[in-house]
């Protein structure tokens, strides 16, 4: 991969000491099936955005690559979950100084609207999914700026982009939120269905014109190369490359670099294109006395050697088009000074042709000229009255005089150890005292302030307890290796009892010198059987378990009464309760009432109800060889919970009794007769 060092001008200037650029390039528009991507699946075996992050990182010339999903429903994306699943597919294949994964959506409909791809984002945007994403309705781009304006280092790019789209962003007068949240928009796309894995199907698309547009209209935009893959070709099926500057390959300064519009679109997969104004890189907004000098530098690696380097100028917000300010043959290099009238902002962008006929478009740079400015070296200052502690990531926050626009962080034993952000986070992995520092640049100069930073330890919470109970009981967690504790169920103590009916997670914070760190435990609950059935065959009890059985005798334990079923020896109230190999105990089943010495027709009348018919689609009916009088019926679930109750004053076999039982679900129920001599049972079916 093609990562070399920009040297502006090609000498030692202040702002390469402070910040050196690297060169990464990749793509940042694709799709796969978790919206209306891989459409080869059957052949290529690849549906996940993993599967295609792992396959791009094979690619020749892929640095970085964008998974961008359709964000509603009917473009593919099944619900907020798939896209959860894919950012963390891109946590997953990132390996930062070598590959980074970046996955994202692709907001908004064709018809009447245009797409846009959004970076940055933790949750989708859209209107599909209700209170699972963040809410922003279907062509309301006014809103979707807002929203991406809240969030820092996120960004929107206009993706094929129409005339008439984003609610007619070309034609009709600035928008300054539209700006502040867009870094730029496709100059080509495609071949978005192309199944070529070659790097041999280029696109011929051109969106110059758009691109002009915005330009004109005042938006600060940069242009960029789109494959738009549908196919499992991820980064194969053209050589034209996205080209982003940035000090790291990482996520945050990728993101960074694309909301510094430090991107341009190349045909070529690996030339590198130095444009500077003042020290300047591209995407950059410059305000300063006199006119500007464009440097022109360009390398490629392959030795193509360069047709033509042309150089478009226009007024930001003038409404009208750029047009050609200069233009220099067969060379790789030049400087060209433009004379430029004051307190108007200019912007330059380059073509470029290559002998091959590969075509390359830069990012602007916008100058405006001001001869009454007069800009100071900055003076490098961070705020260091801050507690560091190990392990606990801690924002460093830039307090740099006189206007800095480079800032380049050095914090050797911190992760990451170096950022270009203004304000970086880095997380110290130990304890002890280290060297932060801090170079910022600008058009007039660098400067740099080292300083030393104290990192104390976190403390190294751990949890101590049985991690799973049975349903009803408790039990006691117990946190170790700080001073002080919070629980998530707010007791502030080293140890707290606790009673989950589900398995439930308990987090304890402790704390220790003004550090903390927090640890976690799930509480599995095994949920108790479920409840047992006793039946009754002749003058012995049955429970519906075979094994873990012990009866009771109005709920006093019967002593070896431990089989699947018992013979009763007296009259009264027999019950039975199952442990299973955890020892976790059911319910007592329902009470089975059991009346001995009755006799031998009576005893066999309990046991001639009939019930018919069974299955039934809910109405049953009932009747009995003997008249029965007051017989309580009950119809239990097979878990032993009550569902329908009724009494019948009479019954025999000449007047059977209805029972409707339309109101249950389908499925086998118990069904309960009580009668003066004894309890019937049966089990009926509804379908």
């Amino acid at each position: 991969m093609m990562q070399k060092i920009i040297c502006f001008l090609l000498l030692n200037c202040s702002f390469v000491q402070a910040q050196n650029l690297n060169y990464y390039f990749g793509n940042m528009h694709a799709h796969t099936s978790y919206s209306d991507g891989n459409k080869d699946s059957v052949t290529s075996g690849m549906t996940t955005p993993l599967q295609g992050f792992n396959y791009a990182k094979q690619s020749t010339q892929i640095d970085f690559y964008g998974i961008s999903e359709h964000n509603h429903y009917s473009a593919g994306m099944p619900s907020p979950i798939y896209y959860k699943k894919g950012l963390a597919d891109a946590n997953t294949a990132t390996i930062d100084g070598q590959f980074v994964a970046m996955y994202g959506m692709e907001w908004g409909v064709i018809s009447s609207g245009g797409h846009m791809l959004v970076y940055g984002f933790d949750s989708l945007c859209g209107w599909d999914f209700g209170p699972q994403e963040i809410y922003v309705p279907e062509a309301d781009y006014s809103k979707l700026y807002s929203v991406i304006n809240r969030k820092s280092n996120t960004f929107a790019y206009l993706a094929h982009p129409q005339n008439d789209d984003y609610n007619n962003l070309f034609t009709q007068s600035f928008n300054a939120v539209a700006d502040q949240a867009i870094v730029g928009m496709a100059m080509r796309s495609g071949p978005a269905f192309s199944t070529n894995n070659n790097y041999s199907n280029p696109t011929t698309s051109s969106y110059l014109t758009r691109y002009n547009d915005a330009l004109k209209r005042g938006y600060h935009v940069g242009p960029g190369i789109d494959h738009d893959t549908h196919n499992s070709v991820f980064g194969r099926q053209t050589a034209a490359r996205l080209v982003v500057l940035a000090p790291l390959l990482n996520r945050l300064e990728i993101y960074n670099a694309f909301r510094k519009r430090r991107f341009y679109a190349s045909d070529d997969w690996n030339v590198e294109v130095n444009f500077i104004i003042q020290n300047q890189p591209m995407g950059s907004s410059i305000t300063n006395a006199g006119n500007p000098t464009l440097s022109v530098n360009i390398n490629d690696p392959d030795l193509e050697s360069t047709t033509s380097v042309t150089v478009f100028s226009g007024v930001a917000g003038s409404g009208s088009a750029p047009t050609q300010l200069t233009s220099v043959n067969n060379s790789n290099s030049f400087n060209y000074t433009h004379t430029a009238n004051s307190n108007a902002e200019y912007y330059y962008y380059l073509y470029i042709v290559q002998a091959d006929g590969d075509k390359i478009w830069t990012a602007p740079i916008w100058y405006t000229r001001n001869d009454n400015t007069n800009i100071l070296a900055p003076v490098a200052s961070f705020i260091d009255t801050i507690n560091v502690c190990s392990n606990n990531p801690i924002v460093f926050e830039d307090n740099s005089l006189n206007s800095p626009n480079t800032w380049w962080w050095s914090a050797p034993g911190a992760y990451p150890n170096n950022s270009s952000l203004q304000h970086p986070t880095f997380d110290f992995p130990n304890a002890g005292t280290y060297q932060v520092a801090l170079v910022v640049s600008n058009q007039a100069g660098s400067d740099t302030v080292v300083k030393n930073i104290t990192v104390q330890a976190s403390p190294d919470v751990n949890i101590q307890a049985i991690d799973s109970i049975c349903k009803g009981a408790s039990a006691t967690l117990l946190a170790v290796g700080a001073n002080t504790y919070i629980w998530s169920n707010n007791v502030n103590n080293a140890s707290t009892m606790v009673s989950p009916q589900v398995t439930t997670n308990y987090t304890v914070t402790g704390f220790q010198n003004a550090c903390y760190d927090t640890a976690t435990i799930a509480v599995k609950v095994y949920q108790a059987l479920t409840t047992p059935i006793v039946s009754t065959n002749v003058d012995t009890l049955f429970s519906n378990y075979n094994n873990g059985n012990q009866w009771f005798y109005y709920f006093n334990a019967i002593a070896g009464a431990t089989s699947d079923q018992y013979l009763p020896t007296v009259t009264g109230i027999y019950q039975v309760q199952v442990t299973d190999s955890l020892g976790c105990k059911s319910e007592f089943s329902l009470p089975a009432g059991v009346t001995l010495g009755t006799d031998e027709k009576d005893a066999q009348a309990v046991y001639k109800f009939n019930i018919y018919p069974n299955p039934s689609n809910g109405v049953i009916y009932v009747s009995s060889e003997v008249v029965r009088f007051n017989v309580n019926v009950e119809v239990l679930t097979m878990t032993g919970y009550l569902v329908h109750r009724q009494e019948i004053i009479e019954c025999n076999f000449a007047r059977p009794i209805e029972i409707n039982l339309s109101h249950l679900s389908e499925g086998v129920y118990l069904i309960k007769f009580q009668t003066d001599i004894g309890v019937f049972e049966s089990k009926v079916q509804i379908d």
